[in-house]
């Protein structure tokens, strides 16, 4: 079978999948990609994926969905024991699931999809079962046995990326780990020896004026320096957890709580917007949380600054609107648009960190290019 509209086979559309997720580091926003790379594989509409929390104390051990695309909000973060649902069928089976119909499930857990072609997808990692896959389609999309393989190649290298991912994970929590050992000591062995020597000063201060003003005033001297001493360390301590160069943004971000996204996005095309660019904002942000705000503000920071620095556009405009499938934030330029397909799918930093932001509240991240020119960059957040 090939894709028509890109003259690309099944293979090398699943190669591509592959080397995009192959990139992807934090979990999070990996396991958003996976499974929206999942759909683009399978023509599919809307899926999901799940990982397996083992049994512990309580009992048996259950999927929970980590992320979707264009499922129903209340999906996420859903748990299922073995049985339960498509997810949970997996999970017992431990083998691929394939349905006509998802109604044909013992306990489908899902309104409105009875009706629709499904595929349950177990992901192994070294012979054991990390997670579950599950695609659907309406009709008249049928899946069948060239799904079930592509989708199953997928899943081998889903799991390797997700293994890659916890791995990369647990370093950096070791990393952070040592990092604020390394605070404490010094903490301790610096800051919290001088305040204790402050307050031995202090406590003679007294005794020292009762023995002449001359004495009174040396340990009054001392006092003030070691208090000098204590700040120059406290100042260098801060100065390591301060990030670089994010006082303005942090003050954006305290903006945009205070005021709203549209005031926010408001407030940053008045200091960042040169003459050469016109940024229109389309936004009503009365529903939205706090989370959502900020996540929506940084992305709408990155990809305005991608589309004048790498697009050379000249028109921005960024909007937030309701539709039935869920909440739609777009930032849209018309600039050169990507070079090539790897563009919207890349790694870098910036990217990485819009994908991050979309996963963090639920939402789905893409970035194509526009037919009319320059480039769409979209997160879809559910509804709830």
């Amino acid at each position: 079978m090939t894709d028509a509209s890109s003259g690309m086979s099944d293979q090398d559309h699943l190669r591509e999948m592959i080397e995009v997720i192959s990139g992807e580091l934090e979990l999070r926003p990996l396991l958003t990609v996976i499974v929206q790379k999942a759909c683009e594989l399978l023509r599919a509409e809307r899926g999901s994926i799940g990982l397996i929390e083992p049994a512990g104390q309580a009992g048996e051990g259950v999927v929970r969905i980590e992320a979707v695309y264009r499922m129903p909000a209340e999906e996420l973060g859903s748990m299922a024991r073995p049985g339960e649902g498509l997810a949970g069928r997996v999970y017992a089976e431990r083998a691929p699931v394939l349905l006509e119909r998802y109604g044909e499930l013992a306990a489908p857990s899902l309104s409105g999809m009875d009706d629709d072609s499904v595929i349950g997808m177990p992901i192994m990692w070294r012979g054991d079962i990390i997670g579950t896959f599950g695609i659907g389609a309406a009709p008249p999309k049928r899946f069948g046995d060239n799904d079930i393989h592509m989708l199953g190649t997928f899943a081998r290298h889903a799991a390797i990326a997700i293994n890659n991912a916890r791995a990369y994970e647990q370093n950096k929590k070791y990393a952070a780990l040592k990092e604020r050992q390394r605070l404490a000591h010094d903490l301790h062995d610096n800051v919290s020896q001088l305040i204790f020597s402050l307050s031995l000063v202090a406590e003679s201060i007294g005794a020292g004026y009762a023995r002449g003003k001359e004495e009174g005033e040396a340990r009054t001297a001392r006092l003030l320096d070691i208090a000098s001493l204590a700040q120059k360390e406290m100042k260098a301590l801060l100065a390591e957890l301060r990030v670089p160069s994010e006082e303005e943004n942090h003050s954006l971000a305290a903006y945009a709580r205070d005021n709203g996204l549209a005031k926010a996005l408001e407030r940053h095309r008045a200091l960042t917007a040169g003459e050469d660019l016109t940024m229109r904002i389309e936004v009503d942000d009365r529903r939205l949380t706090e989370a959502e705000t900020e996540a929506f503000l940084r992305i709408a920071q990155e990809a305005a600054a991608n589309a004048v620095r790498h697009g050379g556009a000249q028109n921005v405009r960024i909007s937030l609107a309701e539709k039935p499938d869920g909440r739609r934030f777009r930032i849209e330029d018309d600039g050169k648009g990507l070079s090539s397909a790897n563009g919207a799918t890349g790694t870098g930093i910036g990217i990485a960190s819009m994908r991050a932001r979309a996963a963090g509240v639920g939402g789905a991240l893409s970035i194509t290019n526009r037919p009319e020119g320059g480039v769409r960059v979209e997160v879809l957040l559910p509804l709830a």
